[in-house]
């Protein structure tokens, strides 16, 4: 039984004639609560999807930015999502971690906690035209309009590339992703950092990459970019942070490195030992399929529509 229902990232009033069409209306961010109230005058079902934790991830965003934690913006976003998590019928979330996390910060019942774990799309598993790279390449996938991933970048060209140019420097790092700062790459590892900015498919520039890497310090939810290193095979390095919610196993999945140096010489340990890195690249290709492909998650969250309608 399919469901109608409309998802509503924005809702302006002059959707609410939409929304009364709906079975049920879904707000993709607590920042939305102020509309509930007139979306409750429909008497309709109200679907929370939290991506993350906000009121974290405004405190992680403010650490990636290297600013100070707005006090206002940390109160109101606290009082919105509590707001929105108390009206709404259900609230999924896209981890048990972040689903423990919720209820430690607020009263949620059980029942109305619904792990939607994020995916990937098959078509990340079809064979892709990969990207011919010069040399032993190592790959990070992001948007740089999002702070952390551009934290993410300075620890690459500060910190993982230096280090890694120590013990070899037959190698390229390669970022992709979409508005890089310019000023990003004006550094001592210019000579070897590419950057492609706003490409239509990621896959060529992965598929032709030795090793993806992850190190991200700040954030909440999962990280997409993870799974789609795995989906195409590719081994993978991360902060812890960086697989935060993923049912990821170090040494098996990923190599977890929270330290740069040693980020770096496990950069060294996947170049020179092939075997480990095929492997590695297996078992994750394995585990996105077995549990993180997007037509399968879709039907826990159609499982959860039809129980809102049927009487």
């Amino acid at each position: 039984m399919g469901v109608p229902f409309i998802q509503l990232p924005l809702l302006p009033l002059v959707l609410l004639k939409y929304a009364m069409r709906a079975d049920i209306i879904q707000l993709e961010f607590p920042l939305f609560a102020p509309l509930i109230p007139f979306l409750k005058i429909l008497r309709k079902p109200i679907i929370l999807d939290e991506h993350g934790v906000e009121v974290y991830h405004v405190k992680e965003i403010s650490l990636a930015m290297e600013k100070r934690l707005n006090k206002v913006q940390y109160l109101k976003t606290l009082l919105l999502e509590w707001f929105a998590i108390a009206v709404s019928s259900l609230v999924f979330t896209c981890s048990d971690h972040d689903a423990r996390m919720l209820t430690e910060k607020y009263t949620i019942a059980n029942n109305k906690l619904v792990i939607i774990p994020n995916g990937v799309d098959d078509d990340f598993f079809e064979t892709a035209n990969s990207h011919r790279y010069d040399k032993p390449t190592i790959i990070f996938v992001g948007n740089f309009d999002h702070a952390p991933n551009v934290y993410a970048t300075k620890i690459i060209l500060n910190d993982i590339a230096h280090a890694t140019y120590k013990r070899n420097d037959n190698l390229d790092f390669v970022l992709v992703g979409r508005n890089p700062p310019r000023g990003l790459v004006k550094n001592r590892t210019q000579n070897c950092v590419k950057v492609f900015g706003n490409v239509k498919d990621v896959r060529p520039y992965l598929a032709g990459a030795d090793i993806a890497i992850a190190p991200i310090y700040h954030g909440s939810g999962t990280r997409i970019k993870i799974l789609e290193y795995m989906a195409l095979g590719k081994p993978v390095i991360s902060t812890s942070k960086g697989v935060e919610g993923l049912e990821v196993e170090n040494e098996k999945h990923v190599l977890l490195r929270d330290d740069p140096t040693e980020f770096a010489e496990a950069i060294i340990e996947l170049l020179s030992n092939k075997k480990l890195a095929i492997t590695m690249g297996k078992n994750g290709q394995k585990l996105v399929k077995e549990k993180y492909r997007w037509k399968d998650i879709v039907t826990l969250a159609i499982k959860s529509y039809n129980q809102l309608v049927t009487p």
